[in-house]
Order: structure tokens, then sequence, then C-alpha cells
């Protein structure tokens, strides 16, 4: 889609008149939104952020980015392709070539959030099965006719096993999900810092206000796509200033170091992922199978003794 906006703004069509060519090919919820926008007066990039926000169907909801269909990936590239056209207008930057540009990086951004989203659905679904055996136990115990409901709900004992159990089942899962949030990356868009301020700087402006204007702009229309702990603003500072010790064109540097950041992005992730696996055995251990005893095996053993015993 950015790359049609490009090409119909290197024709020599307005922003504002290309959008309407694109909604008429292009049935998406949000490029309608966009539209609607600019009708009542709004500007592109406000527009479009805007429309970021819009819900729409599930058919085609990142064809921004070339990503996947899920809602979350498709709301974030377009906050940062209303964040790239702001910079980009503001800087007076040549507006197609900047597109062709973040096309690039949305087609990046897409790629590692792929590459995580596969790394991590292994682990995922693992944490899900392990959580629900004991429940998967005591519904066994039943079929096989070893009904441990009366025990469990019947006697202190096993009111005591019961609530052991299912307290162990809640913490592993708090603990699972823990360890899983732990293991995604910090940083849901690496290296988009970079790419707007090389974006910036193709206006022929200063490289201190480029830097300014691509953060200032991040956080006011794409502000979950930068962390604080992601380390761009440090990696940002390196590469302005080797630019200006070799004298280097700042836009090439600025983008190599963005898809450098996106590898090792991915790169950290796969090697958390792969950890992910060793740590969810913590839970597993000390939680999980601990409950399926409590709520599968202990009934079984507190229904051969006598009553009076429990």
């Amino acid at each position: 889609m950015v790359e049609r906006l490009a090409a119909l703004i290197g024709a020599g069509v307005a922003p504002g008149q290309a959008w309407r060519y694109l909604a008429e090919v292009d049935p998406h919820p949000r490029v309608a939104a966009v539209v609607s926008r600019l009708d009542g007066g709004a500007e592109v990039p406000g527009a479009i952020a805007v429309a970021a926000s819009a819900t729409g169907a599930a058919r085609g909801a990142s064809r921004v980015s070339g990503g996947g269909s899920r809602t979350r990936a498709a709301e974030e590239s377009w906050q940062v392709l209303a964040a790239a056209w702001s910079v980009a207008t503001a800087a007076g930057a040549p507006l197609a070539r900047c597109l062709d540009d973040i096309a690039a990086t949305l087609r990046g951004l897409a790629q590692a959030e792929r590459d995580t989203s596969a790394a991590l659905a292994s682990p995922v679904a693992t944490t899900r099965l392990v959580l629900v055996l004991p429940v998967i136990s005591v519904a066994g115990a039943s079929l096989l006719g070893l009904d441990t409901a009366p025990v469990l709900l019947g006697s202190p004992a096993g009111l005591t096993c019961l609530a052991a159990g299912v307290a162990l089942t809640g913490v592993g899962a708090l603990w699972s999900r823990h360890l899983v949030r732990r293991a995604a990356p910090a940083d849901r868009a690496p290296g988009l810092l970079l790419d707007l301020t090389a974006v910036a700087v193709a206006g022929g402006g200063s490289l201190p206000a480029a830097r300014a204007l691509a953060a200032t702009t991040i956080e006011r229309l794409a502000p979950a796509a930068l962390s604080p702990a992601s380390g761009q603003l440090t990696v940002l500072a390196e590469v302005l200033a080797l630019a200006e010790r070799s004298g280097a064109p700042p836009a090439q540097l600025l983008r190599s170091e963005a898809l450098r950041l996106r590898r090792e992005a991915v790169a950290h992730t796969q090697r958390r992922t792969a950890e992910l696996g060793v740590w969810l055995m913590l839970p597993l251990g000390t939680c999980v199978l601990p409950s399926f005893l409590l709520l599968a095996v202990a009934p079984l053993l507190l229904a051969a003794l006598p009553p009076a015993l429990l």
C-alpha cells in the first residue's frame, strides 16, 4: 500500500488525492477512515494517526507492513506510517522517496515481528498445555470411574488439597507468563528512531534538529513503538557523531544501523526463547506437578482411608 502511495505522489499526484485514488481500489477500512478525515479538512499525518486506532475486519489487517493479520501489529504499522509522514512533511523531505524508504522499514519490522512470534510460539503452547494438566487429570479420573470430587469437596483434607492445588496452578500460570514476557523483545520497533531520523535528514536540516524531530514525532504519534530500554537513543547519538566526524552521508549510516538493530533484536529473542524452554521447567517442577499430585493422586489415596481419618 505504501509503495502505491509513493508511486502516485512520485508521479505528481497531491498526497490527499493519492489517498482518494487508493481508496477506490483498496477497500481497507483504515484507508476509508483516512479519506473521511481528509474530506473533513484534517492534515494527512493526523488522518493516518486517527485511522491507526480504527477497528476493521481481520482481512488485510496489516497490509501496510506486509505482515500478518494481527490487529496490534497492523495498528502499530499505521502509527509508524503516520509518524514517518509527519516527519517527512515537517522536514520538507521528498515525500515519494521517504515513503519508499518507510515501506522498506515496515517490511523489516513486519519480518522481525513474524520471526519473534515464530520463536515464541512453541514455548507459549507448551506453557498452556502444561497448565491445564491438573484439570485434565481430575476430568480423566472421573471418566475412568475414579470420581475424586466427593473426596476433594467433602472432607477437610480434600479441601486442603483442592485449595493448595488451585493455588499452585495459579502461581505456576503467573510464573510461566512472566518468563514468556521476559523472553519477548523490549523494543517493539527496533531501528525506527534511526529510520525516521534518516527521513528528517533528507529534508536538509541539521542533525540535532532531525534527531529532535524524529524523537518527538514518535512520542506523539507512535509511543508504543519506542521503548526507553531499547537503547536506540544511544545508538542514534553514536551514529550521528560518526557521521559528523567522518563526513559520511548520515542517512545511509542510519538506515544500515537500523537494519542491524532489527537483526540483533530477532537474534536476541531467539536466544531468549531457547533459554525459555529450560526456565519453564521451574514452574513445572515446583508448581504444576505438585498441583497434579494434590488434585489427582492425593484424592485417590484419601479415598482409601477410613472416613474417621479424613
